[in-house]
């Protein structure tokens, strides 16, 4: 491939987590990606390496948060319990009426969910069973275990044929009490399940801003990363939104959380998150790219 200047880049980026934007940085955004590996030697080529093989790779994102708002809070410490006073949830509803055929498609928060009779292994399949409430079961369980951000920042729960959409529960921030206006912008569509699939609308509704917030903060001890991570997605803003083809994604991060307030006239109280990747089930770690 031929050189080029344009190939020369630089420039902030925004920060999403889980779905959720954090809001301004102040010091830039740092990625590092460190690979471990093991050289092999033996006697009779005295210490120079026959071979060297990687034992392990890691990736960290280091985010100076300048926003230091409640929501931020809650978001990047585990062990922050939320609480609000007034306010609601935005919630809605899917219902499976009957069963979709094969290929059928909904679209959450603009990500689409595939009806399907055998599971490939791709991401976001729901399986079709033997009835309309065990296929809403299982698309119950596809949007739980998705790693897309948009399908993260609500948490879902099933009765019957139905399941509810609710943004600003426990689930979503690991706390209680969440509750925000921002929750009725989350969309919902039938893509080509048409009539077989009954939504509440093509957003969920409810949704108010809470009056007043307040952030408990405890030890946190024993509390596994893993069972918290999400999808980490870093977004030049040169580019459109739309545009993901410089975007550095970690599959799965979280943070253990650190905050650096300082209270003077010329410094800004920083919420210092250093993410952590894990891998995913299928041992991906991060990409870069559409």
């Amino acid at each position: 491939m031929a050189s080029n200047t344009r190939n020369v880049k630089l420039g902030v980026c925004t920060v999403t987590f889980k779905g959720t934007d954090l809001g301004y940085t102040s010091g830039g955004v740092e990625v590092t990606v460190k690979t471990d590996t093991h050289k092999t030697s033996v006697d009779q080529f005295g210490k120079t390496s026959i071979n060297e093989t990687i034992t392990g790779r890691e990736v960290m994102a280091k985010t100076p948060l300048a926003e230091t708002t409640i929501a931020n809070l809650v978001a990047i410490m585990p062990g922050a319990v939320m609480t609000a006073t007034g306010g609601a949830v935005a919630t809605g509803t899917i219902t499976v009426t009957t069963n979709p055929a094969a290929a059928d498609t909904i679209l959450i928060n603009g990500v689409t969910f595939t009806f399907k009779t055998v599971l490939t292994g791709a991401a976001n399949e729901v399986l079709i069973a033997a009835s309309a409430a065990l296929t809403a079961a299982n698309l119950h369980a596809a949007l739980t275990a998705s790693l897309s951000g948009a399908v993260e920042s609500a948490s879902y729960s099933v009765a019957s044929a139905i399941v509810t959409v609710t943004f600003g529960s426990v689930d979503t921030y690991g706390s209680t009490g969440y509750k925000s206006a921002a929750g009725n912008a989350f969309t919902l569509g039938v893509g080509t399940a048409g009539v077989k699939v009954t939504l509440s609308g093509t957003t969920l509704s409810g949704g108010v801003d809470s009056t007043g917030q307040s952030v408990v903060v405890a030890t946190g001890i024993g509390t596994s990363l893993l069972d918290i991570a999400g999808e980490l997605r870093l977004h030049p803003i040169a580019k459109a939104a739309n545009d993901l083809s410089e975007d550095f994604v970690i599959l799965l991060a979280a943070t253990a959380g650190a905050l650096k307030f300082a209270y003077k006239l010329d410094s800004e109280r920083i919420y210092d998150v250093d993410f952590s990747g894990f891998p995913n089930a299928s041992g991906k770690l991060f990409s870069i790219g559409e």
